[in-house]
């Protein structure tokens, strides 16, 4: 039996062969957007930023996939096995929720890692460590695109590559710990394939204002992966970093403390026989 240490069940739950069918996913996807990217640099010659990953983001397509991966690692919500109904005896249900939560955060950070390091190497050959963006992101810039990639270009002259690259990093992980909070939260009250469901509505519903043109779209935290959706500038319609990091931190505190009160007052029996 594994131990009741937050350490040790968090350590439990990462082991997974979850995370490798998630790497190969992305891996696969990635392959395919910076193929053309890649191809292109080797064949001039040149090694330009690493930081394609935040204009990769811009993708509506590639964005539903990586937010498919985010789903599949965190199938096992709302952590209510044979295993964790004994950690819960063992520590109470209160320290078990905040265990849940702080699993939930770091897995977003891990996740986001991930994510990073795999863009890293799959144009590893043509990257440049410098912090300036080279002759390819200028060139690709004028025309909006490098194959498949959508190239932002008030991205690239408001931040450096590094800089960039931190607050995808960051909002990535953020994205996927509320994900994966909203999962948990909602699990404790409707079922698992409800939780889903709402989830992926949310997703989508994203899309759906930005079709139709609605500012509302540029609001929603989902979309915030894309760094089309920041504020660069004066533009009112998109809100700016410091809106995006404090909606995160506001709704992760506001779901840990709903999903802290449903735990304390829930039948875990009972629960468990309906999830």
């Amino acid at each position: 039996m594994w131990g009741a240490n937050k350490l040790g069940i968090i350590k439990y739950r990462i082991k997974n062969v979850k995370i490798f069918l998630i790497a190969i996913i992305w891996l696969f996807i990635l392959d395919v957007y910076l193929a053309d990217y890649r191809s292109m640099a080797m064949t001039l010659g040149l090694k330009d930023s690493f930081a394609i990953l935040p204009h990769v983001q811009n993708d509506f397509y590639f964005n539903k996939i990586m937010l498919l991966g985010g789903m599949i690692f965190f199938a096992d919500i709302p952590f209510m096995s044979g295993e964790e109904l004994y950690v819960v005896l063992k520590i109470g249900k209160e320290k078990w929720s905040q265990i849940n939560c702080c699993y939930i955060v770091l897995s977003g950070v891990l996740l986001s890692t991930l994510l990073t390091v795999l863009s890293l190497l799959t144009i590893l050959p043509a990257i440049s460590l410098k912090n300036e963006w080279g002759t390819l992101y200028q060139t690709f810039a004028f025309s909006g695109t490098a194959g498949c990639v959508i190239i932002n270009a008030s991205a690239m002259s408001y931040y450096s590559p590094y800089t960039l690259m931190l607050n995808i990093f960051l909002i990535d992980a953020l994205t996927f710990a509320f994900m994966g909070m909203l999962l948990y939260t909602l699990s404790l009250f409707v079922s698992k394939i409800w939780s889903y469901v709402i989830v992926v509505v949310l997703i989508f519903l994203q899309s759906v204002f930005g079709k139709m043109g609605l500012v509302l779209d540029n609001f929603l935290p989902f979309s915030w992966i894309s760094a089309s959706h920041w504020r660069f500038g004066y533009d009112r319609r998109r809100p700016d970093l410091i809106y995006i990091y404090t909606a995160f931190c506001m709704l992760l505190f506001l779901l840990a403390v709903i999903s802290e009160w449903k735990i304390k007052r829930m039948d875990w029996v009972s629960k468990e026989e309906h999830r």
